[in-house]
């Protein structure tokens, strides 16, 4: 039986409740962080607390993070529920009007298929994008209208075809040996992993840009990329009818780039935790 924390409890899911005037059910306030885990171990975990710390100040909640209690809970709960689980995901619920937000830790495991990507092309845009908010309605939304094509994922576009990000991911396209990613100031939510990326490869000289894209900028040549916390870094070889390269050598180096600092953050959240 998979087991979760709610407000520093060890229980089972059919075990966890909320109160029916939790604003999170009836306004839909709330945020969430999704990390991945490394046997049993975080990864990144001081970058997505920091943004989730954001989040809570920013919507007015009375939920203070303390981390080392948090860092504990992520700990006990993998182990409890096996080391297999290689996702987190932390929930702040608001709360009813007046009451105490609600802070839910939760472990999975998740599949991802071992192959480059056939995404198609969503118009719509992430609502709070800077916060990983409970409304997430559009990623929904983009998600069944690929599935429903045949397709693995889908990117978020405006009506001129502009790319935004997918629909749980970012999106890095690859030209020329070098990397085009959206701005983050813009519409799109800017992931732990999507900065990552952007750090590691300029430091190994690998040019990185932020401009905005259209589908009908891509060239025949160019590879997309989707970048987030727990599927990693996935190549894309199709968007809706437009076949793109799946540029192997730069992916191999993003991956070896991104592994080496997963490890590395591992062992300091061991270090500083543990």
């Amino acid at each position: 039986m998979t087991m979760l924390i709610l407000n520093g409890v060890l229980m089972t899911e059919d075990e966890a409740t909320l109160p029916a005037t939790d604003r999170a059910l009836t306004h839909g306030l709330g945020l969430y962080e999704t990390m991945k885990l490394m046997d049993g171990v975080p990864v990144f975990f001081e970058e997505h607390v920091a943004r989730l710390v954001q989040g809570i100040a920013a919507l007015g909640l009375d939920k203070p993070i303390d981390k080392p209690e948090l860092a504990e809970q992520i700990c006990r709960l993998a182990e409890a529920n096996g080391r297999a689980h290689n996702g987190c995901r932390l929930l702040v619920t608001a709360g009813p009007t007046g009451g105490r937000p609600n802070l839910l830790v939760q472990t999975d495991r998740r599949e991802f298929p071992d192959r480059p990507l056939r995404v198609i092309t969503h118009r719509g845009v992430r609502v709070s994008a800077q916060y990983k908010a409970m409304t997430v309605m559009q990623s929904y939304f983009a998600q069944r209208a690929a599935h429903a094509a045949a397709m693995d994922d889908a990117l978020l576009v405006d009506g001129e075809g502009q790319i935004f990000e997918g629909a749980t991911s970012n999106v890095f396209i690859v030209r020329s040996g070098g990397l085009i990613t959206p701005p983050a100031e813009g519409d799109i939510l800017p992931g732990v992993l999507r900065a990552k990326v952007e750090e590691l490869a300029t430091a190994a000289g690998v040019p990185v840009v932020e401009a905005w894209a259209r589908v009908s900028d891509l060239r025949p040549d160019d590879g997309l990329l989707l970048t987030s916390s727990v599927r990693g870094i996935v190549p894309v070889e199709r968007v809706d009818d437009v076949a793109l390269l799946v540029h192997r050598e730069e992916l191999d180096t993003l991956r070896s780039l991104v592994g080496s600092a997963e490890k590395a953050s591992a062992d300091a959240f061991r270090a500083a935790y543990l």
